[in-house]
């Protein structure tokens, strides 16, 4: 295996860094993997492992205010940066280095609402689309008073820190994993008013949008998912012909970081998925 980084020049001038994983051979299937809020893309080890060995190439970058990108953390001034950020590594980096291979799309979480709004903006040249920890709307348990008041301080105090609502724990069952999650430097606990208001419009977006995605689509999530809601809603507006609900009982928000043994399943139902696609 091959992994090779580097730094992307945005559009807007901003520093971006990327990561690639190629198998030894020539890869079979691309996969570009958009991480989610407050993480960055070496958080995907699970997913890399399982599928390397298939000879999958994979890909991916820290977003924009995260990882090892420049930018303000937890921060973004339109979610339609996060999207354009993403087309602009894919046609760079992905596509001029590998540029007749099937290409797959992997979001998760607020990955996976960039993810489908690149879809439903940028139809051509996926083979399929697969969305982690995703719904199509803010979490049950989100207050419709705070998505108001979210919506008034973007405006007002667009850039101010506030601490993210989400304890670490919701991510996994497995303590390790939870462990090294509050232990990362490069994951961080704090979110501005803006990320938060473009982030619940983007998922109402995508969720209004979704008729128009043709591509097949696996959505893989947790029974105990609480980061958004609507998700047999998202699955069932889907256009696509060919698609797939995968419910995991008692996983939580990450299913491909979960314990080992449930884990294990998630990552095969990708792989098997994945393979019966290309």
């Amino acid at each position: 295996m091959d992994i090779l980084s580097g730094k992307l020049t945005a559009r807007d001038g901003l520093s971006l860094f990327w990561k690639t994983w190629v198998p030894e051979k020539k890869p079979k299937a691309l996969i570009h993997i958009i991480h989610g809020y407050a993480e960055h893309i070496d958080r995907y080890t699970n997913v890399v492992e399982q599928l390397i060995p298939h000879e999958y190439a994979l890909f991916g970058s820290d977003h924009r205010g995260h990882g090892r990108s420049d930018g303000k953390r937890g921060h973004v001034n339109r979610f339609q940066d996060f999207i354009d950020d993403e087309y602009h590594f894919s046609q760079e980096v992905i596509r001029r280095k590998f540029p007749d291979i099937p290409y797959f799309m992997l979001g998760h979480s607020m990955g996976s609402l960039i993810a489908l709004n690149y879809v439903e903006q940028h139809r051509g040249g996926i083979r399929g689309l697969v969305l982690s920890g995703t719904g199509s709307a803010p979490g049950a348990g989100v207050p419709k008073i705070l998505l108001v008041v979210t919506s008034i301080l973007s405006r007002l105090l667009p850039g101010i820190h506030v601490k993210s609502p989400l304890p670490p724990d919701f991510i996994s069952r497995d303590p390790a994993v939870v462990k090294a999650y509050e232990e990362d430097p490069l994951v961080y606990n704090v979110i501005t008013p803006r990320l938060a208001h473009e982030m619940n419009t983007a998922v109402t977006i995508g969720a209004h949008r979704a008729g128009t995605v043709s591509i097949p689509v696996l959505i893989q999530l947790g029974s105990q998912d609480t980061a958004f809601s609507g998700q047999r809603e998202l699955f069932d507006a889907l256009g696509s012909k060919d698609k797939t609900f995968k419910i995991y009982e008692g996983l939580k928000h990450e299913v491909y970081n979960e314990l080992p043994e449930d884990r294990a399943t998630v990552l095969d139902d990708l792989l098997s998925w994945l393979d019966s696609h290309l």
